[in-house]
């Protein structure tokens, strides 16, 4: 199942952002590695993503980042 979102902050040099789920509830982390295209670098502060839910250290992040 896909999941909505927001990119609620990116920060490329490390790789890593947070996005604020549509149906509401904490935000999920991702990493660089999560996102499905070529050029991490294009995402941007508000940009409305796809995503999937996963865990990472037994905590949930956003997985196979889709632009939409």
């Amino acid at each position: 199942m896909k999941y909505f979102g927001t990119v609620k902050t990116f920060d490329p040099d490390k790789g890593l952002g947070s996005l604020k789920p549509e149906t509401g509830g904490d935000d999920l982390y991702f990493e660089r590695s999560a996102i499905s295209w070529d050029a991490p670098k294009d995402i941007s502060v508000g940009q409305r993503l796809s995503y999937d839910r996963g865990m990472v250290d037994s905590q949930p992040c956003a997985v196979n980042l889709a632009r939409i």
